[in-house]
């Protein structure tokens, strides 16, 4: 009876046998496969294994396609730059008045209000004229009485027109001896009287003596005081503006000298600069000015008006004045205000954008476009401001001449040789183009 090892050998044993003779069947078939019958299957064989070696070379010989990489294009120019000086400052009017009355009396009419625009002339408020009214009907019936006085003693004098032409033409040659200093203020005023003296007694001035005299010339000048007090009765905007600050009801009783209203007119502005100290060197009227309004977004292109002879001791600034024209009333008297102004002006520079310039080991560099393809060039810059650096150098590599071209965007890992493709021209832009620098340009 057998035991449960010796029926573990038993089936160990078979395995073993069948496996051996696999083996023995598969090594046969393949001596026989190398005969008549196995040439054919041998043949197929070899001709898949030298396709697949075929188009693995081919594979490994096919270059790989290079990819372009877009980039924006700027172009190198000629010309000046324009180091500026920057300050800060508010915009405000020139012109600004408070209105006062010219007479006292009650306000009849108040014809404004808080913001309402104005024009020049135009009627404000009006004060009871009356009395002003009455005050003229008393000057003029004087008036009349004094003529009356006159007409009736009109045949009592005589006027010597040449004793006239004789006095004036002898007051300007004593005028133009005081004038060139021959003689003194005092010579000039005693010859004078004297001159007045002969005059009269010669018939001179016997007309003005005699209205005088009537009480005619006196009437005359009450008349225009009257009439121009009873004018004063109508308060009028002195030029066009904004009305503001209005502190007058209808009704009040109001005194000479009392404040009606405010008048701005903001159609022409000017910004107050504070410009240092140190920059005022370099600055003078008609430098161009570049004058930024946070408050609004605008960039307005003007010329320095004014430089103040004197500097604040306190801050070391002196006041610069910009003016310019408001004439859709966008901007307003108390706005913060940033400005550029033409500092140092360097004529004649060759100049690449900003933009371009890049720094690589401790060294700038300028990617120039040839065809599709980007070169680096090493270069030495000199002056730059915000916007254009100046070229001195190019060390190697090619060179760098007014209107070629070079890459301003997507080149920090950009490699020499590199092939680019167009994507946008950017037009050169110097904000300072319209400025005529004329002889203050530093050479």
């Amino acid at each position: 009876m057998q035991t449960p090892l010796d029926i573990i050998r038993s089936r160990s044993a078979t395995v073993v046998i069948c496996l051996l003779a696999g083996y023995i069947l598969l090594t046969m078939g393949g001596c026989l496969g190398s005969g008549g019958d196995g040439s054919a299957a041998d043949s197929t064989a070899a001709g898949d294994s030298l396709t697949a070696t075929a188009d693995t070379s081919e594979t490994k010989k096919k270059p790989k396609k290079e990819k372009s990489i877009k980039v924006n294009i700027g172009a190198m120019r000629k010309g000046d730059l324009v180091l500026p000086v920057f300050a800060d400052g508010a915009i405000r009017t020139p012109q600004s008045v408070v209105i006062k009355t010219k007479v006292g009396g009650e306000l009849v009419d108040v014809l404004v209000r808080e913001g309402d625009r104005v024009r020049k002339g135009q009627i404000l408020a009006r004060i009871d004229p009356r009395e002003f009214e009455i005050s003229l009907e008393e000057t003029r019936y004087r008036h009349l009485q004094a003529l009356s006085q006159m007409a009736a003693e009109a045949d009592t004098f005589h006027v010597n027109h040449q004793a006239v032409r004789d006095f004036t033409d002898a007051r300007k040659d004593l005028e133009n001896l005081r004038d060139k200093g021959t003689i003194t203020r005092e010579e000039f005023q005693n010859r004078l009287l004297e001159l007045e003296m002969n005059a009269l007694q010669k018939g001179a001035f016997r007309e003005a003596v005699f209205q005088q005299r009537t009480g005619l010339a006196e009437a005359r000048m009450a008349e225009e005081r009257a009439n121009l007090n009873l004018e004063y009765t109508r308060i009028r905007a002195p030029f066009a503006g904004i009305v503001q600050g209005l502190t007058v009801v209808k009704g009040e009783i109001v005194t000479t000298g009392a404040a009606v209203c405010t008048i701005f007119n903001n159609s022409n502005l000017e910004a107050s600069l504070n410009v240092l100290e140190a920059d005022l060197g370099h600055l003078a009227t008609g430098r161009p000015v570049l004058l930024s309004i946070p408050a609004t977004g605008d960039t307005l292109r003007a010329v320095i008006d004014v430089i103040s002879p004197t500097l604040d001791e306190t801050t070391r600034t002196c006041e610069i004045l910009i003016r310019f024209k408001n004439p859709e009333g966008r901007f307003r008297p108390g706005m913060f205000v940033r400005s550029q102004i033409a500092g140092i002006v360097y004529k004649d520079r060759l100049l690449a954008p900003k933009a371009a310039l890049l720094i690589r080991d401790n060294r700038p560099l300028v990617f120039k476009r040839e065809d599709d393809r980007a070169r680096w060039l090493y270069v030495d810059i000199g002056l730059e401001n915000e916007q254009w650096v100046e070229i001195l150098k190019v060390h190697s590599g090619g060179s760098l001449s007014p209107g070629d071209e070079v890459v301003v965007s997507d080149h920090l890992t950009l490699a020499h040789e590199a092939r680019i493709k167009v994507r946008k021209r950017i037009p050169p832009d110097d904000k300072w183009d319209f400025a005529n620098f004329g002889e203050v340009a530093k050479k």
